[in-house]
């Protein structure tokens, strides 16, 4: 079962080289894209992908985070097909997947030639470790990591589709991403899209096979970066509107 794998990014080049120093002991010789949003470190994260031989795309202005996450799904399905892989792995940059069991799991879940697509389950409010991520146990569908079978959606369809969401929106919540790909499960791929509770919430007692910015303490990446050969690692995990005053999530036609 082959695997490309897509990381969405902006802004933390940090992050993006602890993907991509891992990713690789996980996934041997699965290609690797760098979808970058613009941003001031864009430089930074297109040298870093060079230096690990990662592929990279860089949008040309700003696209903001929902449409900065749809985009990098795009440019992942695409670069699936091009690379011609069985899967498509997207996984946001702060998302990190930290033990083979990992793709152990989604080998399990997509040897069963009827799923199509594959999430994280829901994640439990008490095992998010900050209040202003709490939100995040609001979201049915998750969609900071997922798993996609090559050639079930095509990437002008995805593009199409959520551009037709944006452009028809009768509120904000309507540009969110995750009711995008709730759709998509729940309606596009009707039948075929499960949730892996694996990625939700870590197993007691054993290592986990993931890290979520919001699930985690700031200890628990320097460790993992330090393993990876990171002495310096500062993960930033706090939410995007607490970082800047001038985010602005939801994309606007111009």
């Amino acid at each position: 079962m082959t695997f490309a794998i897509v990381i969405g990014s902006y802004d933390m080049p940090q992050f993006v080289e602890l993907q991509l120093r891992s990713l690789p002991k996980i996934f041997p010789d699965s290609p690797i894209l760098v979808s970058d949003d613009l941003s001031q470190q864009s430089a930074e994260i297109r040298d870093i992908a060079a230096r690990f031989d990662a592929f990279y795309v860089c949008s040309n202005t700003h696209r903001g985070h929902f449409a900065g996450d749809c985009q990098d799904a795009v440019h992942g399905l695409a670069f699936a097909e091009e690379q011609k892989t069985d899967l498509l792995l997207k996984i946001s940059q702060r998302f990190i997947l930290c033990a083979p069991a990992a793709r152990e799991v989604l080998e399990k879940y997509f040897s069963d030639p009827e799923v199509w697509l594959a999430f994280p389950g829901k994640i439990h409010p008490g095992s998010i470790k900050r209040a202003e991520s709490r939100f995040f146990s609001n979201f049915s569908t998750v969609t900071d990591f997922f798993c996609i079978r090559t050639g079930k959606l095509a990437p002008k369809a995805l593009k199409e589709l959520y551009e037709g969401r944006v452009a028809d929106q009768k509120n904000r919540f309507d540009t969110l991403i995750e009711p995008l790909w709730a759709y998509i499960g729940d309606v596009t791929l009707a039948g075929h899209a499960i949730r892996m509770p694996e990625f939700s919430s870590h197993y007691p007692g054993r290592a986990p096979i993931y890290l979520r910015k919001c699930q985690q303490e700031p200890g628990d990446y320097q460790v993992f970066a330090r393993e990876n050969g990171m002495e310096e690692f500062l993960p930033l995990l706090v939410e995007w509107r607490q970082m800047s005053n001038s985010y602005r999530p939801s994309p606007v036609f111009i």
